[in-house]
């Protein structure tokens, strides 16, 4: 069995290849993409002075669709730990894009909704992220990104169940 050697910098590999020693792994290939998910991201935001990132604007979204959502029902949507929740939404309330306040039916929870700055931002990153993937995935067709999609998502209730949280 012959197997080609690499130069010493990598240089020879093409992109969007996977080193032989790292190719039977999902794990590898998911932090790679997932990787360049967040650098792009980064830049098509930057490019539009949107100061959010991604998990930022995934609870943008998610307190858009939920107003008066509780930072523990919001925490449990992400399956974060509510410490964890607090380092990204902290921003975004000291930004004005949500706003928090003692929850109706619970006095002890706190509630979360978008400030109308926040609402706007939120239409940006709802429409703007489309594009965004559309652009990172543009070798895809609608048929393999749905499957991609399709294909996560089993693999994200098979990995939730192993761990006994699906």
């Amino acid at each position: 069995m012959s197997r080609a050697e690499p130069s010493e910098t990598g240089e020879d590999r093409t992109a969007g290849e996977t080193p032989a020693a790292l190719a039977p792994f999902t794990g590898y290939r998911l932090r790679r993409l997932q990787g360049l998910f967040v650098t792009h991201w980064g830049r098509w935001y930057r490019e539009r002075d949107i100061a959010i990132t991604p998990v930022q604007g995934g609870i943008l979204l998610l307190i858009g669709e939920n107003a008066g959502l509780t930072q523990i029902a919001l925490a449990r949507l992400l399956k974060v730990e509510p410490p964890t929740l607090l380092q990204s939404l902290t921003p975004l309330v000291e930004a004005g894009y949500v706003a928090r306040s003692r929850s109706e039916r619970d006095g002890r929870a706190f509630a979360l909704n978008l400030t109308d700055t926040g609402a706007d931002i939120a239409g940006v990153i709802a429409e703007e992220s489309r594009r965004h993937e559309a652009d990172l995935l543009a070798g895809l067709s609608d048929k393999e990104r749905a499957d991609l999609l399709r294909l996560l998502d089993k693999a994200l209730a098979s990995g939730e169940g192993s761990l006994g949280d699906g």
